[in-house]
């Protein structure tokens, strides 16, 4: 009854619009310094339920008439980061097969949602064919928005905030997508976007091509930025040459607003470490080493000393440690066994560990009580379960990923090749299994 009010009068009421800031010092940062904190905003749980009917009102146009972009998988029904990267992935592997090579920029948009201009926001809307009473209410939503700081007990008087959308709140994201929506496209050019999360690349038999069209593109680009106030940290953005050339030599750089940006051999793009070589035997490695570190927190809990039920030790393991080790795993999967192998030992070390086992008994038997699948068998249905899923995705961007016989071996490093991988492909796991 409240919110149809609210939404009859085109209202969104300014109590509701004050957030309390939490900052919250990013990791091995200078805590003198405060851009180094991040701001963790508290809403109104009024505003919060407002917002989400209003979020259903922005979505059933935006799905109806296909509005979002298909590059765009942030925040967009059936998409993530993991159906992202599998994109980003094949596309590189499919250039591979054809001997092109396949440059990307990693684009850092500063403070992408914090400085959203409103009366561009609304303009974008309006062309989009949104209804006015619709656009009303996100107006009187973005207008006369405040802040408050807590440090511990203490609260700053109120502050406006004059641009951008409230962090932590459920139409931010929406809005963001739609701001960005008009992106330039180009021929031969691909974007791939997780909200301002941003790769822009393209494929070449030949560098100087890769770099020259990367080039055109970022000239359109930085006029597009330019008209909708969105600002780059050249300094923070980056180029990744992926080839399967052993000698690359000095490329030239792309620049952004006058601004080289640097090439990098690796880049970490949605929690996933690319390398040039399209490996990911240093994801794996800091997979390995985020779990191991994870451990060390949980070690009270989980150590064979600990009072906790054994059930509720595997129930931390399943819930914390594993999903830390296996993120995107439906890409990397089909990486190199002896990779593999360090994950694979790292569930055995921390099931044995928590139910105190002796050293005779088998991993086997441990999987079997503990009901714990061998870490290999797991990762398989994982992607099994991805793959499956993946034809009822209605993006148009999955459905041009190019297919290829996951059963050949030019196709053994590519994400579905995992789906023909066994035990018996894999003689040093066969063994580990048996143990």
């Amino acid at each position: 009854m409240l919110f149809n009010l609210l939404m009859e009068n085109c209202h969104f009421p300014k109590n509701w619009k004050t957030a309390v800031v939490i900052p919250i010092l990013k990791p091995n940062s200078d805590d003198t310094q405060p851009q180094n904190y991040r701001p963790n905003s508290l809403l109104s749980s009024l505003s919060k339920a407002y917002e989400f009917v209003l979020l259903n009102r922005l979505n059933q146009p935006c799905i109806a008439r296909n509005i979002i972009i298909h590059e765009q998988h942030g925040f967009v029904t059936q998409c993530s980061t993991v159906t992202q990267l599998q994109r980003v992935t094949e596309l590189i592997h499919h250039g591979f097969q054809n001997n092109q090579a396949t440059g990307m920029l990693f684009v850092d948009i500063a403070k992408a949602f914090d400085k959203i201009w409103h009366d561009g926001l609304l303009s974008k809307m309006m062309r989009l064919g949104f209804s006015d009473q619709l656009i009303k209410i996100i107006h009187s939503y973005l207008n006369s928005h405040e802040f408050r700081v807590r440090v511990e007990n203490s609260l700053s008087t109120p502050r406006p905030i004059l641009s951008g959308v409230p962090q932590g709140s459920l139409l931010g994201p929406k809005l963001f997508n739609l701001y960005i929506n008009d992106i330039p496209k180009a021929v031969g050019v691909h974007l791939a976007m997780y909200a301002d999360d941003t790769a822009i690349f393209t494929q070449n038999i030949y560098n100087c091509n890769i770099i020259e069209r990367l080039q055109n593109y970022v000239i359109r680009l930085e006029t597009w930025l330019n008209d909708w106030k969105i600002k780059v940290n050249a300094s923070k953005s980056a180029c990744l040459l992926f080839t399967r050339q052993q000698c690359i030599g000095n490329l030239p750089h792309v620049n952004i607003f006058n601004q080289p940006v640097p090439w990098v051999t690796e880049y970490k793009y949605l929690g996933l470490i690319l390398y040039t070589k399209l490996n990911f035997a240093k994801h794996i490695h800091s997979a390995h080493q985020q779990a191991a570190g994870m451990r060390c927190t949980l070690n009270r809990l989980i150590s064979p000393k600990s009072k906790l039920a054994l059930r509720q030790k595997v129930l931390l393991y399943k819930a914390i440690l594993r999903p830390i080790m296996l993120y995107a795993s439906p890409i990397w999967a089909a990486a190199t066994v002896t990779h593999l192998e360090r994950l694979h030992t790292f569930q055995n070390i921390q099931l044995r560990r928590a139910a105190n086992a002796p050293w005779f008994v088998r991993n086997e038997v441990l999987h079997k009580d503990l009901n714990v699948p061998p870490l290999l068998d797991f990762i398989k249905k994982q992607s099994e379960n991805f793959f499956d899923r993946l034809p009822q995705i209605l993006n148009e961007s999955i459905r041009k990923i190019p297919a290829y016989d996951n059963s050949i071996p030019s196709s053994s490093k590519r994400p579905r090749a995992v789906l023909n991988h066994s035990y018996q492909h894999f003689p040093a796991l066969k063994r580990m299994r048996m143990s």
